[in-house]
Protein backbone atom coordinates (compact mmCIF):
# COMPACT_ATOMS: atom_id res chain seq x y z
CA UNK A 1 0.00 0.00 0.00
CA UNK A 2 1.11 3.41 -1.13
CA UNK A 3 1.89 6.27 1.57
CA UNK A 4 -1.19 8.24 -0.38
CA UNK A 5 -3.66 5.22 0.70
CA UNK A 6 -1.78 5.08 4.09
CA UNK A 7 -2.54 9.03 4.42
CA UNK A 8 -6.09 8.44 3.16
CA UNK A 9 -7.51 5.95 5.47
CA UNK A 10 -5.57 8.83 8.55
CA UNK A 11 -8.03 11.50 6.81
CA UNK A 12 -11.06 9.32 6.93
CA UNK A 13 -10.81 8.10 10.72
CA UNK A 14 -10.16 11.50 11.72
CA UNK A 15 -13.04 13.02 9.70
CA UNK A 16 -15.01 9.67 11.09
CA UNK A 17 -14.17 11.11 14.88
CA UNK A 18 -15.09 14.67 14.48
CA UNK A 19 -18.35 13.64 12.59
CA UNK A 20 -18.56 11.67 16.00
CA UNK A 21 -17.71 14.75 18.06
CA UNK A 22 -20.50 17.12 16.61
CA UNK A 23 -22.89 14.88 16.64
CA UNK A 24 -22.31 14.54 20.57
CA UNK A 25 -22.05 18.34 21.21
CA UNK A 26 -25.64 18.44 19.15
CA UNK A 27 -26.92 15.97 21.55
CA UNK A 28 -25.61 17.84 24.25
CA UNK A 29 -27.05 20.92 23.34
CA UNK A 30 -30.55 19.54 22.65
CA UNK A 31 -30.36 18.42 26.06
CA UNK A 32 -29.68 21.81 27.85
CA UNK A 33 -32.76 22.94 25.44
CA UNK A 34 -35.05 19.97 26.67
CA UNK A 35 -33.83 21.45 30.13
CA UNK A 36 -34.66 24.89 29.83
CA UNK A 37 -38.23 24.07 27.80
CA UNK A 38 -39.29 21.48 30.58
CA UNK A 39 -38.47 24.44 33.41
CA UNK A 40 -40.56 27.20 30.97
CA UNK A 41 -43.19 24.30 30.73
CA UNK A 42 -44.06 24.18 35.19
CA UNK A 43 -46.47 26.89 34.96
CA UNK A 44 -49.45 25.45 32.80
CA UNK A 45 -50.63 22.34 32.61
CA UNK A 46 -52.02 22.10 29.09
CA UNK A 47 -48.78 23.82 27.62
CA UNK A 48 -46.96 21.65 29.77
CA UNK A 49 -48.26 18.69 27.95
CA UNK A 50 -47.39 19.87 24.99
CA UNK A 51 -44.47 20.78 25.42
CA UNK A 52 -43.89 17.38 26.71
CA UNK A 53 -44.95 15.88 23.33
CA UNK A 54 -42.73 17.98 22.12
CA UNK A 55 -39.90 16.85 23.94
CA UNK A 56 -40.82 13.67 23.68
CA UNK A 57 -40.32 13.74 19.91
CA UNK A 58 -37.41 15.87 20.07
CA UNK A 59 -36.19 13.33 22.23
CA UNK A 60 -37.06 10.19 19.70
CA UNK A 61 -35.65 12.11 17.65
CA UNK A 62 -32.12 12.25 19.81
CA UNK A 63 -32.09 8.90 20.45
CA UNK A 64 -31.94 8.44 16.99
CA UNK A 65 -29.37 10.65 16.04
CA UNK A 66 -27.48 9.09 18.68
CA UNK A 67 -28.13 5.75 17.53
CA UNK A 68 -26.85 6.99 14.12
CA UNK A 69 -23.95 8.32 16.01
CA UNK A 70 -22.92 5.60 17.69
CA UNK A 71 -23.39 3.26 14.09
CA UNK A 72 -21.46 5.44 11.91
CA UNK A 73 -18.75 5.25 14.62
CA UNK A 74 -18.85 1.91 14.82
CA UNK A 75 -18.65 1.81 10.68
CA UNK A 76 -15.82 3.72 11.16
CA UNK A 77 -13.70 2.44 13.77
CA UNK A 78 -14.45 -1.28 11.25
CA UNK A 79 -12.96 0.62 8.59
CA UNK A 80 -10.02 1.73 10.36
CA UNK A 81 -9.39 -1.46 11.38
CA UNK A 82 -9.95 -2.80 8.33
CA UNK A 83 -7.48 0.04 6.20
CA UNK A 84 -5.12 -1.01 9.08
CA UNK A 85 -4.78 -4.60 8.02
CA UNK A 86 -4.35 -3.47 4.77
CA UNK A 87 -1.41 -1.86 5.90
CA UNK A 88 0.07 -4.95 7.58
CA UNK A 89 -0.37 -6.75 4.73
CA UNK A 90 1.39 -3.87 2.74
CA UNK A 91 4.17 -3.62 4.75
CA UNK A 92 4.55 -7.64 4.61
CA UNK A 93 4.30 -7.85 1.10
CA UNK A 94 7.39 -4.64 0.35
CA UNK A 95 9.38 -6.82 2.96
CA UNK A 96 9.05 -9.99 1.03
CA UNK A 97 9.78 -8.04 -2.00
CA UNK A 98 13.00 -6.45 -0.97
CA UNK A 99 14.06 -10.18 -0.11
CA UNK A 100 13.13 -11.50 -3.43
CA UNK A 101 14.91 -8.38 -5.06
CA UNK A 102 18.44 -9.15 -2.80
CA UNK A 103 17.89 -12.46 -3.92
CA UNK A 104 17.74 -11.73 -7.21
CA UNK A 105 20.96 -9.10 -6.98
CA UNK A 106 23.06 -12.34 -5.57
CA UNK A 107 22.18 -14.74 -8.60
CA UNK A 108 23.16 -11.73 -10.96
CA UNK A 109 26.27 -11.63 -8.76
CA UNK A 110 26.92 -15.22 -9.87
CA UNK A 111 25.84 -15.50 -13.32
CA UNK A 112 28.35 -12.27 -13.89
CA UNK A 113 30.92 -14.77 -11.99
CA UNK A 114 30.47 -17.56 -14.09
CA UNK A 115 29.77 -15.58 -17.79
CA UNK A 116 33.69 -14.53 -16.60
CA UNK A 117 34.38 -18.39 -16.24
CA UNK A 118 32.98 -18.50 -19.88
CA UNK A 119 35.51 -16.47 -21.41
CA UNK A 120 38.04 -18.54 -20.44
CA UNK A 121 36.68 -21.73 -21.89
CA UNK A 122 36.25 -19.66 -25.56
CA UNK A 123 39.08 -21.22 -27.11
CA UNK A 124 38.16 -24.59 -25.95
CA UNK A 125 34.88 -23.98 -27.71
CA UNK A 126 36.34 -23.19 -31.13
CA UNK A 127 38.55 -26.00 -31.37
CA UNK A 128 35.37 -28.19 -30.58
CA UNK A 129 33.13 -25.91 -33.46
CA UNK A 130 36.43 -26.93 -36.09
CA UNK A 131 35.49 -30.91 -34.65
CA UNK A 132 32.28 -30.82 -35.28
CA UNK A 133 32.79 -29.11 -38.64
CA UNK A 134 35.35 -32.25 -39.75
CA UNK A 135 32.62 -34.77 -38.05
CA UNK A 136 30.11 -33.21 -40.36
CA UNK A 137 32.43 -33.74 -43.15
CA UNK A 138 32.47 -37.51 -42.40
CA UNK A 139 29.08 -38.00 -41.69
CA UNK A 140 28.52 -36.82 -46.14
CA UNK A 141 31.10 -39.25 -46.89
CA UNK A 142 29.32 -42.24 -44.72
CA UNK A 143 25.46 -40.50 -46.07
CA UNK A 144 26.72 -40.92 -49.49
CA UNK A 145 28.00 -44.67 -48.99
CA UNK A 146 24.44 -45.41 -46.83
CA UNK A 147 22.30 -44.20 -50.37
CA UNK A 148 24.95 -46.86 -52.44
CA UNK A 149 24.21 -49.76 -50.36
CA UNK A 150 20.52 -48.70 -50.03
CA UNK A 151 19.74 -49.42 -53.69
CA UNK A 152 22.07 -52.51 -53.64
CA UNK A 153 20.06 -53.58 -50.97
CA UNK A 154 16.79 -52.54 -52.73
CA UNK A 155 17.52 -54.62 -55.96
CA UNK A 156 17.70 -57.35 -53.29
CA UNK A 157 14.78 -56.99 -51.95
CA UNK A 158 12.70 -56.68 -55.20
CA UNK A 159 14.61 -60.11 -55.87
CA UNK A 160 13.29 -61.78 -52.20
CA UNK A 161 9.43 -60.13 -52.77
CA UNK A 162 9.39 -62.01 -55.84
CA UNK A 163 10.79 -65.44 -54.44
CA UNK A 164 8.25 -64.78 -51.74
CA UNK A 165 5.16 -64.02 -53.94
CA UNK A 166 5.93 -67.58 -55.62
CA UNK A 167 6.34 -68.81 -52.16
CA UNK A 168 3.36 -67.56 -51.37
CA UNK A 169 1.57 -68.74 -54.21
CA UNK A 170 2.72 -72.50 -53.31
CA UNK A 171 1.52 -71.97 -49.99
CA UNK A 172 -2.53 -71.40 -50.69
CA UNK A 173 -2.64 -74.04 -53.56
CA UNK A 174 -1.01 -76.41 -50.12
CA UNK A 175 -3.28 -74.57 -48.08
CA UNK A 176 -6.49 -75.35 -50.09
CA UNK A 177 -5.72 -78.99 -51.02
CA UNK A 178 -4.93 -79.15 -46.85
CA UNK A 179 -8.17 -77.82 -45.88
CA UNK A 180 -10.01 -79.86 -48.95
CA UNK A 181 -8.07 -82.77 -47.14
CA UNK A 182 -9.16 -81.97 -43.66
CA UNK A 183 -12.71 -82.02 -44.48
CA UNK A 184 -12.80 -84.68 -46.00
CA UNK A 185 -11.61 -85.85 -42.77
CA UNK A 186 -13.77 -84.09 -40.84
CA UNK A 187 -16.71 -85.45 -42.33
CA UNK A 188 -15.57 -89.01 -42.01
CA UNK A 189 -15.34 -88.27 -38.21
CA UNK A 190 -18.67 -86.63 -37.64
CA UNK A 191 -19.98 -89.49 -39.51
CA UNK A 192 -18.47 -91.96 -37.12
CA UNK A 193 -19.06 -89.81 -34.38
CA UNK A 194 -22.80 -89.46 -35.03
CA UNK A 195 -23.31 -93.14 -35.30
CA UNK A 196 -21.21 -93.39 -31.87
CA UNK A 197 -23.40 -91.00 -30.57
CA UNK A 198 -26.62 -92.15 -32.29
CA UNK A 199 -26.10 -95.64 -30.46
CA UNK A 200 -24.99 -93.88 -27.10
CA UNK A 201 -28.11 -91.69 -27.22
CA UNK A 202 -30.38 -95.00 -27.75
CA UNK A 203 -28.40 -96.70 -25.19
CA UNK A 204 -29.49 -94.09 -22.19
CA UNK A 205 -32.90 -93.22 -24.01
CA UNK A 206 -33.93 -96.62 -23.68
CA UNK A 207 -34.15 -96.76 -19.87
CA UNK A 208 -36.45 -93.09 -19.56
CA UNK A 209 -38.35 -94.08 -22.21
CA UNK A 210 -39.25 -97.67 -20.51
CA UNK A 211 -39.85 -95.25 -16.96
CA UNK A 212 -41.80 -92.81 -19.20
CA UNK A 213 -44.16 -96.01 -20.92
CA UNK A 214 -44.24 -97.35 -17.06
CA UNK A 215 -45.49 -94.15 -15.44
CA UNK A 216 -48.06 -93.46 -18.03
CA UNK A 217 -49.35 -97.21 -18.12
CA UNK A 218 -49.72 -96.37 -14.23
CA UNK A 219 -51.58 -93.25 -14.98
CA UNK A 220 -54.40 -94.60 -17.43
CA UNK A 221 -54.64 -97.58 -14.51
CA UNK A 222 -55.68 -95.03 -12.17
CA UNK A 223 -57.75 -93.13 -14.66
CA UNK A 224 -59.59 -96.51 -15.22
CA UNK A 225 -60.02 -97.84 -11.99
CA UNK A 226 -61.16 -94.48 -10.64
CA UNK A 227 -63.81 -94.67 -13.43
CA UNK A 228 -64.96 -98.02 -12.61
CA UNK A 229 -65.22 -96.71 -8.77
CA UNK A 230 -67.88 -94.14 -9.57
CA UNK A 231 -69.54 -96.36 -11.76
CA UNK A 232 -69.68 -98.95 -9.32
CA UNK A 233 -70.67 -96.58 -6.54
CA UNK A 234 -73.32 -95.61 -8.59
CA UNK A 235 -74.69 -99.24 -9.21
CA UNK A 236 -74.49 -99.77 -5.62
CA UNK A 237 -76.08 -96.27 -4.28
CA UNK A 238 -79.13 -97.95 -7.10
CA UNK A 239 -79.03 -101.18 -5.12
CA UNK A 240 -79.25 -99.17 -1.54
CA UNK A 241 -82.69 -98.96 -1.84
CA UNK A 242 -83.62 -102.23 -2.80
CA UNK A 243 -81.32 -103.77 -0.12
CA UNK A 244 -82.90 -101.36 2.82
CA UNK A 245 -86.84 -102.77 1.39
CA UNK A 246 -85.01 -106.37 1.34
CA UNK A 247 -83.48 -106.08 5.06
CA UNK A 248 -86.97 -104.80 6.61
CA UNK A 249 -89.16 -107.47 4.54
CA UNK A 250 -86.54 -109.70 6.39
CA UNK A 251 -86.74 -108.38 9.65
CA UNK A 252 -90.62 -108.41 9.56
CA UNK A 253 -90.70 -111.89 9.00
CA UNK A 254 -87.73 -113.13 11.35
CA UNK A 255 -89.20 -110.34 13.89
CA UNK A 256 -91.81 -113.33 15.38
CA UNK A 257 -88.76 -116.10 15.44
CA UNK A 258 -86.30 -113.47 16.92
CA UNK A 259 -88.47 -112.07 19.60
CA UNK A 260 -88.07 -115.56 22.08
CA UNK A 261 -84.30 -115.23 22.35
CA UNK A 262 -82.01 -111.96 23.17
CA UNK A 263 -79.12 -114.13 22.45
CA UNK A 264 -80.85 -115.18 18.74
CA UNK A 265 -81.64 -111.51 18.57
CA UNK A 266 -78.11 -109.83 18.51
CA UNK A 267 -76.92 -113.02 16.18
CA UNK A 268 -79.57 -111.98 13.73
CA UNK A 269 -78.32 -107.82 14.31
CA UNK A 270 -74.64 -108.98 13.92
CA UNK A 271 -75.60 -110.92 10.43
CA UNK A 272 -77.32 -108.09 9.06
CA UNK A 273 -74.54 -105.64 10.34
CA UNK A 274 -72.47 -108.08 8.07
CA UNK A 275 -74.04 -107.80 5.18
CA UNK A 276 -74.31 -104.05 4.84
CA UNK A 277 -70.36 -104.40 5.46
CA UNK A 278 -70.48 -106.92 2.80
CA UNK A 279 -72.76 -104.39 0.38
CA UNK A 280 -70.77 -101.25 1.09
CA UNK A 281 -67.03 -102.60 -0.74
CA UNK A 282 -64.46 -102.64 2.61
CA UNK A 283 -62.86 -105.61 2.91
CA UNK A 284 -62.48 -107.50 6.06
CA UNK A 285 -58.70 -107.42 7.72
CA UNK A 286 -58.02 -104.43 5.91
CA UNK A 287 -60.73 -101.88 5.97
CA UNK A 288 -62.84 -103.18 9.08
CA UNK A 289 -62.16 -105.93 11.88
CA UNK A 290 -64.50 -107.86 13.36
CA UNK A 291 -64.93 -109.04 17.16
CA UNK A 292 -61.38 -108.04 18.26
CA UNK A 293 -60.83 -108.35 22.09
CA UNK A 294 -59.26 -105.87 23.77
CA UNK A 295 -58.89 -105.07 27.09
CA UNK A 296 -59.71 -101.68 28.86
CA UNK A 297 -57.45 -100.07 31.89
CA UNK A 298 -59.69 -102.01 34.57
CA UNK A 299 -58.70 -105.71 32.98
CA UNK A 300 -61.88 -105.96 31.71
CA UNK A 301 -61.99 -107.85 27.85
CA UNK A 302 -64.46 -105.82 25.56
CA UNK A 303 -65.12 -107.47 22.40
CA UNK A 304 -66.65 -104.49 19.61
CA UNK A 305 -68.96 -106.25 16.65
CA UNK A 306 -66.95 -104.02 14.42
CA UNK A 307 -64.17 -101.41 14.12
CA UNK A 308 -64.01 -99.68 11.18
CA UNK A 309 -60.56 -98.62 9.57
CA UNK A 310 -59.71 -95.27 8.42
CA UNK A 311 -57.20 -93.33 6.81
CA UNK A 312 -54.09 -91.81 8.51
CA UNK A 313 -54.83 -94.42 11.35
CA UNK A 314 -58.61 -93.33 12.55
CA UNK A 315 -61.03 -95.59 13.88
CA UNK A 316 -64.82 -95.78 14.00
CA UNK A 317 -66.90 -98.53 16.72
CA UNK A 318 -70.18 -99.91 15.50
CA UNK A 319 -72.03 -102.31 18.17
CA UNK A 320 -74.96 -103.58 16.63
CA UNK A 321 -78.39 -103.90 19.46
CA UNK A 322 -81.47 -105.47 18.83
CA UNK A 323 -84.75 -104.73 20.44
CA UNK A 324 -87.70 -106.76 19.18
CA UNK A 325 -90.12 -107.58 21.51
CA UNK A 326 -91.73 -104.32 22.86
CA UNK A 327 -91.33 -103.17 19.14
CA UNK A 328 -93.72 -106.60 18.61
CA UNK A 329 -95.96 -105.62 20.63
CA UNK A 330 -96.80 -101.96 19.52
CA UNK A 331 -97.26 -103.32 16.49
CA UNK A 332 -99.65 -105.99 17.07
CA UNK A 333 -101.43 -104.02 19.86
CA UNK A 334 -104.96 -104.26 18.72
CA UNK A 335 -106.29 -100.63 20.78
CA UNK A 336 -104.55 -97.36 21.16
CA UNK A 337 -104.09 -97.73 25.35
CA UNK A 338 -101.95 -101.10 24.65
CA UNK A 339 -99.80 -99.55 21.46
CA UNK A 340 -99.32 -96.27 23.83
CA UNK A 341 -97.68 -98.69 26.78
CA UNK A 342 -95.80 -101.10 24.14
CA UNK A 343 -94.17 -97.36 22.51
CA UNK A 344 -92.74 -96.73 25.71
CA UNK A 345 -91.43 -99.67 26.67
CA UNK A 346 -89.97 -99.89 23.06
CA UNK A 347 -88.36 -96.06 23.97
CA UNK A 348 -87.10 -97.18 27.20
CA UNK A 349 -85.61 -100.47 25.41
CA UNK A 350 -83.40 -98.10 22.96
CA UNK A 351 -82.62 -95.86 25.85
CA UNK A 352 -81.23 -98.53 27.87
CA UNK A 353 -79.00 -99.94 24.93
CA UNK A 354 -77.86 -96.60 24.68
CA UNK A 355 -76.61 -95.99 28.22
CA UNK A 356 -75.34 -99.77 28.06
CA UNK A 357 -72.89 -99.07 25.56
CA UNK A 358 -71.87 -95.28 26.42
CA UNK A 359 -70.88 -97.02 29.72
CA UNK A 360 -68.23 -99.36 27.70
CA UNK A 361 -66.59 -96.41 26.56
CA UNK A 362 -65.29 -97.97 23.47
CA UNK A 363 -64.11 -94.87 21.92
CA UNK A 364 -61.07 -94.68 25.05
CA UNK A 365 -59.96 -98.45 24.03
CA UNK A 366 -56.13 -98.37 23.60
CA UNK A 367 -55.30 -98.65 20.50
CA UNK A 368 -58.42 -97.23 19.10
CA UNK A 369 -57.45 -93.88 17.60
CA UNK A 370 -61.57 -92.98 17.28
CA UNK A 371 -63.65 -90.24 17.50
CA UNK A 372 -65.56 -89.23 20.91
CA UNK A 373 -68.89 -91.34 19.29
CA UNK A 374 -69.55 -94.92 18.90
CA UNK A 375 -72.12 -96.00 16.06
CA UNK A 376 -75.32 -97.82 17.81
CA UNK A 377 -76.11 -100.30 14.93
CA UNK A 378 -80.44 -100.94 14.82
CA UNK A 379 -81.18 -103.59 11.94
CA UNK A 380 -84.87 -102.55 12.11
CA UNK A 381 -85.72 -99.56 10.58
CA UNK A 382 -89.26 -99.27 10.85
CA UNK A 383 -88.18 -99.56 14.82
CA UNK A 384 -85.64 -96.93 14.71
CA UNK A 385 -88.08 -94.21 13.13
CA UNK A 386 -90.61 -94.64 15.79
CA UNK A 387 -88.71 -94.69 18.83
CA UNK A 388 -87.27 -91.20 17.72
CA UNK A 389 -90.64 -89.88 16.01
CA UNK A 390 -92.47 -90.34 19.64
CA UNK A 391 -89.80 -89.20 21.47
CA UNK A 392 -87.82 -85.95 20.53
CA UNK A 393 -85.20 -85.81 23.23
CA UNK A 394 -83.82 -89.08 22.36
CA UNK A 395 -81.33 -88.54 19.50
CA UNK A 396 -79.95 -85.09 21.65
CA UNK A 397 -80.11 -88.01 24.99
CA UNK A 398 -77.95 -90.65 22.73
CA UNK A 399 -75.81 -87.53 21.36
CA UNK A 400 -74.84 -86.04 24.59
CA UNK A 401 -73.46 -89.58 25.59
CA UNK A 402 -71.43 -89.80 22.59
CA UNK A 403 -73.88 -92.11 21.07
CA UNK A 404 -74.92 -91.82 16.94
CA UNK A 405 -77.68 -94.28 16.42
CA UNK A 406 -77.68 -95.60 12.65
CA UNK A 407 -79.84 -97.94 10.60
CA UNK A 408 -78.72 -100.16 7.51
CA UNK A 409 -79.35 -97.22 4.88
CA UNK A 410 -77.43 -94.34 6.99
CA UNK A 411 -74.83 -96.66 8.17
CA UNK A 412 -74.12 -97.54 4.65
CA UNK A 413 -74.04 -94.42 3.30
CA UNK A 414 -71.16 -94.01 5.65
CA UNK A 415 -69.34 -96.83 5.02
CA UNK A 416 -70.16 -95.97 1.03
CA UNK A 417 -67.95 -92.51 2.67
CA UNK A 418 -64.85 -94.27 3.94
CA UNK A 419 -64.58 -96.41 1.23
CA UNK A 420 -64.82 -93.11 -0.82
CA UNK A 421 -61.93 -92.07 1.22
CA UNK A 422 -59.90 -95.19 1.09
CA UNK A 423 -60.35 -94.90 -2.55
CA UNK A 424 -59.04 -91.16 -2.48
CA UNK A 425 -56.28 -92.56 -0.15
CA UNK A 426 -55.44 -95.29 -2.39
CA UNK A 427 -55.32 -92.42 -5.58
CA UNK A 428 -53.07 -89.95 -3.41
CA UNK A 429 -50.55 -92.66 -2.61
CA UNK A 430 -50.58 -93.85 -6.72
CA UNK A 431 -49.97 -89.69 -7.09
CA UNK A 432 -47.48 -89.63 -4.60
CA UNK A 433 -45.65 -92.59 -6.12
CA UNK A 434 -46.17 -90.82 -9.58
CA UNK A 435 -44.54 -88.03 -8.38
CA UNK A 436 -41.59 -89.54 -6.92
CA UNK A 437 -41.06 -91.63 -10.12
CA UNK A 438 -41.32 -88.45 -12.19
CA UNK A 439 -38.98 -86.67 -9.97
CA UNK A 440 -36.54 -89.77 -10.30
CA UNK A 441 -36.88 -89.64 -14.22
CA UNK A 442 -36.52 -85.91 -13.90
CA UNK A 443 -33.22 -86.09 -12.06
CA UNK A 444 -32.40 -88.74 -14.74
CA UNK A 445 -32.89 -86.78 -17.77
CA UNK A 446 -31.30 -83.65 -15.57
CA UNK A 447 -27.81 -86.17 -15.08
CA UNK A 448 -28.08 -87.54 -18.72
CA UNK A 449 -28.04 -83.45 -19.94
CA UNK A 450 -25.00 -82.52 -17.75
CA UNK A 451 -23.11 -85.79 -19.22
CA UNK A 452 -23.90 -85.17 -23.04
CA UNK A 453 -22.79 -81.30 -22.21
CA UNK A 454 -19.65 -82.85 -20.20
CA UNK A 455 -19.30 -85.05 -23.41
CA UNK A 456 -20.01 -82.12 -26.11
CA UNK A 457 -17.20 -80.14 -23.87
CA UNK A 458 -14.50 -83.27 -24.20
CA UNK A 459 -15.12 -83.82 -27.90
CA UNK A 460 -14.73 -80.20 -28.36
CA UNK A 461 -11.36 -80.28 -26.60
CA UNK A 462 -10.38 -83.42 -28.32
CA UNK A 463 -11.40 -82.08 -31.63
CA UNK A 464 -9.12 -78.81 -30.74
CA UNK A 465 -6.08 -81.19 -29.79
CA UNK A 466 -6.63 -82.92 -32.95
CA UNK A 467 -6.26 -79.89 -35.01
CA UNK A 468 -3.64 -78.51 -32.77
CA UNK A 469 -1.77 -82.05 -33.26
CA UNK A 470 -1.88 -82.02 -36.88
CA UNK A 471 -1.02 -79.12 -37.69
CA UNK A 472 2.31 -79.59 -35.41
CA UNK A 473 2.86 -82.34 -37.32
CA UNK A 474 2.42 -80.89 -41.04
CA UNK A 475 2.69 -77.09 -40.64
CA UNK A 476 5.20 -74.63 -40.05
CA UNK A 477 9.21 -74.62 -40.18
CA UNK A 478 10.82 -77.89 -38.88
CA UNK A 479 7.48 -79.76 -38.96
CA UNK A 480 7.83 -83.39 -38.49
CA UNK A 481 6.57 -84.66 -41.94
CA UNK A 482 9.21 -82.12 -43.63
CA UNK A 483 12.40 -83.52 -41.35
CA UNK A 484 11.20 -87.15 -41.93
CA UNK A 485 11.71 -86.78 -45.86
CA UNK A 486 14.69 -85.30 -45.49
CA UNK A 487 15.91 -88.76 -44.45
CA UNK A 488 14.34 -89.96 -47.98
CA UNK A 489 16.05 -86.97 -49.66
CA UNK A 490 19.92 -88.35 -47.66
CA UNK A 491 19.18 -91.59 -49.27
CA UNK A 492 17.92 -93.28 -45.89
CA UNK A 493 16.04 -96.42 -46.77
CA UNK A 494 12.14 -96.62 -45.70
CA UNK A 495 10.20 -100.15 -45.57
CA UNK A 496 7.41 -97.93 -45.82
CA UNK A 497 6.59 -94.32 -48.00
CA UNK A 498 4.38 -91.18 -46.14
CA UNK A 499 0.62 -91.37 -47.61
CA UNK A 500 0.77 -89.17 -50.74
CA UNK A 501 -2.06 -87.16 -49.73
CA UNK A 502 0.01 -86.03 -46.39
CA UNK A 503 3.24 -85.43 -48.42
CA UNK A 504 0.80 -82.83 -50.48
CA UNK A 505 -0.83 -80.95 -47.96
CA UNK A 506 2.21 -80.75 -45.38
CA UNK A 507 4.34 -78.00 -46.14
CA UNK A 508 7.74 -79.73 -46.74
CA UNK A 509 11.20 -77.46 -46.26
CA UNK A 510 13.18 -77.64 -49.72
CA UNK A 511 17.16 -77.38 -49.93
CA UNK A 512 18.64 -74.63 -51.73
CA UNK A 513 19.69 -76.56 -54.40
CA UNK A 514 16.12 -77.23 -55.39
CA UNK A 515 15.55 -73.46 -55.24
Amino acid sequence: MSPIEISLLILLASASGASLFIMQRQHQKAAQNWALEKEQLVSTSQAQQNKQQLMAEELNQVKTAQAVAVASQQNSQNQLQEKQNLLVKAQQNQELQQNQLRQLEGDLKQSQAKLDERKDDRPKLENQEKHIVQLNRQLSEQESLLKQEQLGRKKDQQNLEEKLQLLAENKVQLKQEFENLSNKIFEDKHKQFNQTSKEGLSGLLNPFKEQLEGLRKKVDDVYVSESKDRAALKAQIGELHNLNKQITEEAASLARALRGEKKTQGNWGELVLETVLEKSGLREGEEFVREKSITNEDGERLRPDVIINLPEDKHIVVDAKVSLNAYTDYVNAENDADRVTFLKNHIDAVRMHIKTLADKSYSKLPGINSPDFVFLFMPIEPAFMVAFEHDDKLFNDAFEQRIVVVTPTTLLASLRTVSSLWSIERQNKNAKQLAEQAAKVHDKLVGFVESMEKVGAQLTTVQGTYDKAWSQLKEGRGNLISQAHKFKDLGVRMKKDMPKQVLETAELEFSETGE
